[in-house]
């Protein structure tokens, strides 16, 4: 009979199997397509799936409920889609530990809103920086913050009905969580959210 770690490492492995196996049926889809919004979609889905990878890669790992150990193994990731353009990246988190079920909510929403700063906020060639912020706020609660010194844009015209924005704001509500967003001169959001 197996035991309950074997089962968990047997799973986790599973897992990992399933996400591979999607990002691989992903990218062939990508290839055969020319169609913009498509690509733009499947792109997507590949990069949430890979945020995804990451994170359950991580449970077996001692410090698997430590969100701030997901996000410093994400930055290298982060820094290869910027690629050479003069953009940089500072992850800025204490250790705080997340409830697996809500880890996988967390890391799509810090997915999301660091892709749209790399790609959105310095699209006219600009230096800059994306700051990503974990911090506990009290006791049960914490802290997580996106920002980037970018173009910004105008929050009167953005329509919540963009899947970026609707993605990160259900997510939020599904975490208990309150996202509040300021645009102006570059881009602030910052999700409180509480840990049980």
């Amino acid at each position: 009979m197996h035991n309950e770690a074997e089962v968990s490492a047997e799973l986790r492995h599973r897992l990992s199997n399933v996400l591979q196996l999607l990002t691989t049926l992903g990218r062939m889809r990508l290839s055969r397509t020319q169609d913009a919004e498509a690509r733009r979609q499947v792109g997507w889905l590949l990069e949430a799936t890979g945020a995804l990878g990451v994170l359950h890669h991580r449970i077996g790992a001692a410090e698997a409920g430590d969100f701030s150990a997901f996000l410093t193994e994400m930055a290298p990731v982060w820094r290869r889609r910027i690629g050479r353009r003069p953009v940089r990246i500072e992850i800025e988190a204490e250790p705080v530990v997340v409830r697996e079920n809500s880890a996988s909510a967390l890391a799509v929403i810090v997915n999301e809103l660091v892709s749209n700063a790399i790609v959105h906020a310095f699209a006219d060639g600009r230096p800059g920086c994306i700051t990503v912020k974990l911090r506990g706020a009290g006791r049960d609660a914490a802290e997580l913050a996106v920002s980037d010194d970018g173009a910004g844009y105008d929050g009167e015209a953005a329509h919540t009905s963009k899947l970026g924005l609707w993605l990160v704001s259900g997510l939020a509500e599904q975490l208990r969580g309150e996202m509040v967003t300021d645009s102006h001169a570059g881009v602030r959001a910052r999700l409180n959210f509480p840990l049980n």
